[in-house]
């Protein structure tokens, strides 16, 4: 959070008024929970990330989440998000999932082109998520 907190002031300092965080895996899981440590956060995008690191801190995300899930991943289960969505959604926080059925972990990175329209998908949604919430 450290690191993250100082890379939003340097791009800050630089001009950029609207941060968003992007992870894969432990990444994405990740860039969920700056939706709660990081004050001002635009957005956090996270693909295949699990909700263990947001969860505890659900009460504090204040920034919109988006949440690109591979529906054939053997480890982080779509549903597991459910509890989650609903509250962020009851507490007036945007947060949206997409599942895509029969992609595997790491879809958008390792096998790009077995699942082109996954990925094509998940960039498009991407691109909306920024502009809707960018200032």
């Amino acid at each position: 959070a450290a690191d993250v907190a100082a890379c939003i002031d340097k791009l800050r300092a630089d001009g950029v008024e609207s941060v968003f965080t992007v992870g894969f895996c432990f990444g994405g899981r990740n860039s969920y929970r700056q939706a709660a440590d990081q004050p001002g956060l635009a957005g956090a995008i996270g693909f295949y990330g699990s909700v263990d690191t947001v969860g505890p801190v659900a009460d504090q995300v204040q920034a919109p989440i988006l949440m690109l899930l591979a529906g054939a991943d053997q480890s982080i289960a779509p549903e597991s998000f459910d509890d989650l969505i609903a509250g962020l959604t009851a507490r007036g926080v945007d947060a949206e999932r997409h599942v895509y059925d029969g992609a595997p972990h790491s879809f958008f990175d390792r096998s790009f082109a077995d699942h082109a329209e996954a990925c094509a998908d998940a960039w498009t949604r991407i691109l909306d998520f920024t502009d809707r919430h960018a200032a």
